[in-house]
């Protein structure tokens, strides 16, 4: 029901439109429905006063729901129509479709996110019949556009703002750019014309048709000023001037544009040579838009746009603008498209126009909470609802909160809420929610923040400006000296040294207020060294104090991070974020964290795929030795999470390569889709789950294919020969050198006849080898194996041929002097202790003494012990044989303990780059202990 104001306003309405038309036959339900209309909408009020047809169309009505028919856009026998007519076709239908859009906003009969790609998809359709309608025109004298082959040359209009987001307003503006793929002359016509002057000719008379005012209004404002070079520069460009303007002259405010950028015309009513055109264009923008690295210069640029907008606001007095205010629309589209241009060329699933459709993929790279999401979303369409009820109230292009007593009351009604005051209390709480995701994004504009420089700055930025004047008796003084002469050749131009003198100062600062010495913050210095050159990481440092302080917190205390910072950098981007860095990830995560990484890319793009594969690694990696170094997890975790990510990792290596020797060979004999007959065994640190930092993996690849019968594909090979090139390829993926280096590096001699034999063997004679063939280290590495992925029957015989080797009967003396002699080779060829020092795996009483009693115990009881073969780690081996007295409950506790306790020093000394060696006052009690309880064994 409608306030008395507007009841009494609609009825006068109501009755003046009636008057009008005497002739139309009107419903009940469609009296109701104009007089709620009359009272809200000056708009549709004034269309039925214009056009019959409109007012018939809302008084005949006989459900409401009829305002949701699809509504048949202009046919294309209005292509013939001479000028005069053809524009006021337009103009009619425009003023049509627009009320009946704003009669289901109104009646709360669609969603706003409707009623956007409604109004989007129509300008669309206005701007194709437009198009045809010119083109026609044209046609005799000048002809097409044709390519040589013959195929047609579009002129591709760009959608910009909320129109090339698919967000457009009741009112708005459509801000377009004109583009043409090549260069040419027209054909079949009277007389050739450069492409260059047919096609301005034509967007002339595009924006003509749409643009001008006649005694129907117009069609769409249209705004071309976002343009290359603005109003001074051409109206239409070739794909290659675009291509070289952005490259050579592109601002930020550009690229900020053009994130929403979007060729017009709906897939189903275009060709596919302009569809492919269409993808061209997009792609000669995709490099200016998206830089391939995370790109932190944006959030400074959006700092002064921000503040360039703020200024306009005062400027013009603007109080109460739901658009450009502190909270407003614009702050939200700042928050997201930050965020795409900051990671949208490292996370292609952030190269979309919408707003909307760019949260939840937000939310997937664990950017924004659920919850913070739905708060955005919820406040933005909130201002774009209220937005529109402004806008078609009048049909005017206005963001501010109206003054006048009746359009307070109508958006009081339509919000259904009590007052004006509550009104302008919801409207506050939705600014002020967007606003708090704006400063934690975006951060406080310059003018924002009047806090006191930090003393600590303040002091470290006069030493690195001005060293050269302070004296060298200071060690501080010379290693910022130093400093200044080693990176004056690296900085990219005036603009990274300006960003360098940012940091420098920030970082020494950070480092006294961690109480680090200078001299000991070496690591961090040589990471600033290797990114000097990059702008862009300067800029992340520059703007992130968290990132600041986790970098001077994880590089001084563990070398490995700071080693893996240094050589890739990309990794920097994990130390913004804490709750991120610290919060380790579900072992069962990683599958599907990997597999959604690697759906955003083509299958056939290999190299993209083992870029994806090895930032994966080295970025999970990262957050796992971030959380080791700060106790977050202890030594076993660590090993777990390490041993499932290249588990991980293996697994979609394998699937890779499957995917493409099945593209190029067909399958092989046996196999299928869902069964590849493949699997892969993991020994040592991976099959016993203590893999560290830059452990290799042991693996050897099984089939279960016993034909030499060729594959089914265009090139068949032989069926077994298929297998050994798979494994290739997987190895391929592995340890080809990318930009981000190796994935891992794989040792495959343990595989039967190990580098001499074959690099994919079938199961039976993998079986038949242990079995016949095999020496007693063999059998002692099969103690640590388990068959890490593949099909499940496969994995089941391999369970079976490892159960009943390691079962066999033995004679436990000879296994002994075989398993001692071995140990003593070991030591003599791989020891690196010295004097008062430990080798903590190779001397003896250390880590392969242990892993040799596990070992020993297994292959001398298992027979009688079957479920001591079970386990392929040493500790519940160990523990296992205990609970079976096959040593003492004081032996398996003194052996637990070193194990541990070795790992552990052989864990820290990974971390901090060190030899795998202690010094024996630390470990002489377990090393006695460890050689006792093997002399007592062997």
């Amino acid at each position: 029901m409608l306030p008395q104001e507007l009841a009494s306003q609609a009825e006068l309405r109501l009755q003046s439109v009636l008057e009008k038309w005497p002739d139309v036959k009107t419903s009940q339900v469609g009296e109701q429905v104009a007089l709620t209309l009359f009272g809200l909408s000056d708009f549709i009020f004034q269309t039925c006063q214009r056009y019959q047809n409109v007012a018939e169309y809302f008084l005949t009505l006989n459900n409401q729901s009829e305002l949701l028919a699809e509504i048949a856009f202009i046919d294309q026998a209005s292509l013939q129509l001479d000028e005069v007519s053809f524009l006021q076709k337009l103009r009619s239908f425009r003023h049509f479709v627009m009320a009946v859009y704003a009669a289901r906003d109104f009646l709360k009969l669609q969603t706003i996110e409707s009623t956007m790609t409604n109004l989007s998809n129509l300008a669309d359709q206005f701007y194709l019949l437009v198009r045809e309608w010119v083109k026609l025109q044209m046609s005799a004298r000048s002809g097409l556009a044709l390519d040589p082959q013959g195929n047609e040359i579009s002129l591709i209009a760009l959608g910009m703002g909320k129109l090339g987001g698919g967000e457009l307003n009741f009112s708005s503006d459509i801000d377009l750019i004109f583009g043409y793929a090549e260069k040419g002359e027209t054909s079949t016509g009277r007389r050739s014309e450069d492409f260059q002057i047919y096609f301005t000719k034509m967007a002339q008379k595009i924006i003509q048709l749409l643009d001008s005012v006649t005694a129907d209004g117009r069609v769409f404002r249209v705004d071309m000023r976002l343009r290359p070079f603005g109003d001074s520069g051409p109206l239409v460009s070739s794909f290659d001037a675009l291509e070289d303007y952005y490259q050579d002259q592109g601002r930020e405010w550009e690229r900020y544009a053009l994130l929403k950028a979007r060729p017009l015309g709906l897939s189903s009513a275009i060709t596919e040579t302009e569809q492919t055109q269409q993808q061209l264009l997009l792609q000669v923008l995709k490099p200016f838009v998206y830089r391939r690295y995370i790109d932190y210069s944006v959030i400074d640029a959006l700092r002064k746009m921000k503040l360039q907008i703020q200024q306009e606001v005062k400027r013009r007095n603007l109080k109460l603008n739901i658009k450009l205010g502190e909270g407003g629309i614009r702050e939200a589209e700042f928050i997201v498209q930050a965020l795409q241009m900051l990671r949208g060329g490292k996370d292609a699933q952030l190269q979309k126009q919408s707003l909307l459709k760019t949260l939840p993929e937000l939310v997937a790279l664990s950017v924004f909470t659920v919850e913070e999401s739905e708060q955005l979303k919820t406040s933005y369409l909130w201002l774009r609802q209220c937005e529109q009820y402004l806008q078609a109230f009048a049909d005017e292009q206005t963001q501010t909160l109206p003054q006048d007593e009746l359009k307070q009351l109508t958006l009081i009604t339509l919000f259904q809420l009590d007052s004006w005051s509550a009104f302008l209390d919801a409207f506050k709480l939705h600014s002020q929610k967007i606003n708090h995701i704006f400063i934690n994004v975006i951060g406080e504009t310059p003018q924002d923040s009047d806090q006191q420089e930090d003393h600590l700055i303040s002091k470290w930025r006069d030493i690195w400006l001005h060293s050269d004047e302070k004296s060298d008796d200071e060690p501080d003084i010379l290693l910022v000296k130093q400093l200044r002469k080693d990176l004056a050749n690296s900085v990219s131009g005036s603009r990274g040294q300006d960003k360098l003198d940012l940091l420098m100062p920030l970082l020494f600062a950070e480092c006294e207020s961690q109480n680090i010495e200078l001299q000991q913050a070496t690591a961090v210095f040589n990471l600033v060294k290797k990114i000097a050159s990059r702008t862009t990481y300067l800029e992340l440092l520059d703007e992130n104090q968290g990132a600041r302080t986790q970098l001077v917190k994880l590089v001084t205390s563990c070398h490995f991070i700071g080693t893996e910072l240094t050589k890739f950098p990309l990794l920097l981007d994990l130390l913004i974020d804490p709750k991120l860095l610290y919060s380790p990830a579900e072992l069962s995560s990683y599958y599907s964290d990997l597999r959604r990484n690697l759906l955003r890319v083509e299958p056939d793009d290999l190299e993209l795929q083992m870029e994806v594969l090895r930032q994966f690694k080295l970025s999970t990696q990262l957050a796992i030795a971030a959380c080791d170094v700060q106790g977050v997890m202890n030594l076993m975790q660590v090993s777990d999470h390490l041993t499932e990510l290249a588990s991980v990792c293996l697994h979609f290596s394998v699937e890779i390569a499957w995917g493409q020797m099945v593209a190029k060979y067909g399958y092989p004999v046996g196999s299928t889709f869902e069964n590849k007959n493949f699997g892969v065994i993991g020994y040592g640190k991976l099959g016993g789950y203590e893999l560290g930092y830059g452990s290799d993996l042991d693996i050897v690849f099984v089939h279960n294919c016993d034909s030499s019968q060729p594959t089914d594909g265009k090139k068949p090979i032989d069926s077994r020969q298929f297998y050994l090139k798979l494994s290739q390829r997987v190895m391929h993926i592995f340890t080809t050198r990318t930009l981000s280096g190796e994935l891992y590096e794989i040792d495959t001699r343990l595989r039967p006849s190990g580098a001499s034999g074959l690099l994919a063997i079938n199961i039976e004679t993998f079986a038949e080898y242990q079995q016949t063939e095999a020496w007693t280290w063999e059998h002692q590495a099969l103690v640590r194996s388990r068959f890490i992925l593949g099909d499940e029957h496969l994995g089941q015989r391999f369970n079976q041929i490892r159960h009943n080797i390691l079962t066999k009967q033995r004679d436990a003396d000879l296994l002994k002097q075989e398993i001692a002699s071995m140990r003593i080779k070991m030591f003599d060829n791989l020891n690196k202790e010295k004097e008062g020092f430990f080798d903590l795996k190779q001397s003896r009483g250390g880590i392969a003494d242990i892993e040799f009693i596990s070992q020993l115990l297994v292959l001398s009881k298992s027979n009688q012990y079957p479920e001591l073969a079970e386990l392929p780690d040493n500790i519940r081996i160990l523990q296992q044989a205990s609970k079976l007295n096959l040593i003492s409950e004081s032996d398996n506790k003194e052996l637990v303990d070193a194990y541990i306790l070795y790992r552990r020093l052989y864990h820290t000394a990974s971390l901090n780059g060190d030899e795998k060696l202690s010094e024996l006052k630390e470990i002489t009690e377990s090393r006695d202990q460890v050689l006792a309880i093997w002399q007592t064994l062997f």
